[in-house]
Order: structure tokens, then C-alpha cells, then sequence
């Protein structure tokens, strides 16, 4: 129980509440580094519950399935099941968004599904690899040698807003099939190759990884698509996903 006053009152008025914080991010080092209120944080700092990301607990990915596909299947009257193979795919998966994201992803697969069977070719993903882990892993020399193609960004593209940082994961991504590239819309001719930095990297955020492909080629989205190395039609749902207003020039 404690007291609080109204916006622009002068009388407390009692309040029983209780406060319960969420963060992807080291708050001690934070406040170390004077990047949040030790203050702030020494008021919310009570009872502490560290929890692994999804992708360190994979045994708990299988009854989380379980109990989304249970849900979507009561509140919309079906009788969907996943096969052995689909199942693989979702544990294999590196899931930077936690269980949201799993769930996010079973609510569209089972969305978008014919029949009452959800398969491993239900997934946008390609060689067992989510679109989301994809975009957050760009080989460096590719990306200075796709920057040195596409030529420097317009001096009018827009900054990339702040986001949460995501750990990029492991190993080369695949590259997407030319057929993927050559037939989604019109695209301009490449420009011919500029000198660029070798220190140049992409950054970490799914959100700034997708404007700073944008930007490295004039926000034309066949490019960014080869230059994050996933189809044209993977890239355009993930800036609809992820809120990006595509620039014209």
C-alpha cells in the first residue's frame, strides 16, 4: 500500500499496486555505464527472475506449439495438428523474439495452412532457417562487396530508428535462388562499384539491419533483398512487419 497523487492534485490518494518490470538488457551494467537511473533502478529492483531465451530451452518449445495450436484451434473451430518434421523445424529455430515470436509465427503459419495438417513447407523458412535469424546475420565481406556493387546510399534516405539489439547468430545464410530476385517488380541497373570502408558493418537490430539494406541500395527492395540474402517477398513482409515505409525517390 502506498500513496500517489493525482496528475495535478495536491491530496495522496492510497493505491495498492504492484509493479512488475520486463528487459532484454543488463540494467547493472547499464547503470554502471550511466545509461539508466541507478535510482530508477534501485526503487524497481525487489525481486529479480532471470529467464534464458527460448533458443537455451528448446525442450519447452514442443508444449508452447502445443498450447498455441490448442488455443487457435478453440477460438477458431479447426482441428490443426503439427507433424514430427514441422515440430523439428520450430525447435531448430533461433527465435531472437522468444516465446512472442513463436507465438506470432504459429498463429500466421496456422492462419495461412490448408487442411488440417501444419507441415515443415509450412514455415517461411528456408534450409530450417527463420527469415528473423536470417536478417540477423549478414557476412561482413559480403556486405562491404554488395555495398561496393550497389554503389553509396542517397544523401535523402532516412536514419534507422533505435531498436533493441539482437544477437546475431551463426554460420553463412543461404543465398535465395535467381529466380527469387529477377521476377519480383522492375529494378534499377546497378550502379557502378565505389570504394567503400572495410568497417563498415551492418548493424545488430532486426529493425536497423532492414533500413541499413534499404539504404545501402536506394531503398530498391530486390537489392536489399540479395544484399540480406532472402527473397524479394520475404524482405517486403518483413518491412510490413516491421513498419518501414518504403522511400521513393
Amino acid at each position: 500500500m502506498t500513496r500517489w497523487p493525482r496528475v495535478g492534485g495536491s491530496k495522496p490518494v492510497k493505491v495498492d499496486v504492484r509493479l512488475i518490470c520486463a528487459t532484454n538488457r543488463d540494467l547493472e551494467k547499464m547503470v554502471q555505464r550511466g545509461e539508466y537511473r541507478a535510482d530508477l533502478y534501485y526503487r524497481i529492483n525487489v525481486v529479480s527472475i532471470f529467464l534464458p531465451p527460448l533458443r537455451e530451452r528448446r525442450e519447452d518449445i514442443p508444449p508452447l506449439v502445443a498450447h498455441f495450436i490448442d488455443r487457435y484451434n478453440k477460438e477458431n473451430r479447426r482441428q490443426l495438428k503439427v507433424t514430427p518434421e514441422a515440430m523439428k523445424v520450430l525447435v531448430s529455430c533461433y527465435w531472437p523474439g522468444n516465446v512472442r515470436e513463436l507465438e506470432n509465427c504459429i498463429e500466421r503459419t496456422a492462419t495461412m495452412v490448408q487442411g488440417d495438417t501444419i507441415r515443415d513447407l509450412a514455415f517461411p523458412c528456408r534450409q530450417n532457417r527463420c527469415l528473423t535469424q536470417t536478417l540477423h546475420f549478414v557476412d561482413k565481406a559480403d556486405a562491404v562487396a554488395a555495398v561496393a556493387a550497389f554503389g553509396p546510399a542517397p544523401a535523402r534516405a532516412v536514419a534507422p530508428m533505435s531498436a533493441p539489439a539482437a544477437a546475431a547468430a551463426s554460420g553463412p545464410a543461404p543465398r535465395p535462388a535467381a529466380d527469387d530476385v529477377t521476377h519480383i517488380g522492375p529494378t534499377h541497373a546497378l550502379p557502378a562499384a565505389s570504394p567503400s570502408r572495410d568497417d563498415e558493418a551492418p548493424p545488430e537490430g532486426e529493425r536497423q539491419r532492414l533500413i541499413w539494406a534499404m539504404e545501402q541500395c536506394g531503398w530498391v527492395q530486390a537489392k536489399a533483398a540479395r544484399l540480406l540474402r532472402i527473397t524479394p517477398r520475404q524482405l517486403g513482409y518483413a518491412l510490413q512487419k516491421n513498419r518501414i515505409e518504403v522511400r521513393k525517390f
